[in-house]
């Protein structure tokens, strides 16, 4: 994973309580019971993190980590 992925990881186990394993950059968020109302705050955490802003209807199709990632770098994050 990249270390944009590897930040969104972190967020995504912050929000989603979960443990410290490894979190995959193509694992469903579904998977890891994370449900819409966590990817909100995770899509949140993530613009407040890379500087960067996200329309609603672009997260409608978000399912991953990866996807997640991909969006951020169009939107214009990088990583520090």
């Amino acid at each position: 994973m990249g270390v944009i992925e590897d930040v969104i990881a972190d967020i995504v186990r912050e929000v989603g309580e979960l443990d410290d394993g490894p979190l995959g950059h193509d694992v469903p968020f579904d998977e890891v019971d994370v449900d819409s109302l966590d990817l909100i705050e995770i899509a949140v955490a993530v613009e407040r993190h890379f500087a960067v802003r996200f329309e609603d209807a672009e997260l409608k199709g978000i399912r991953t980590i990866g996807e997640l990632a991909d969006l951020a770098r169009a939107r214009g994050a990088v990583a520090a």
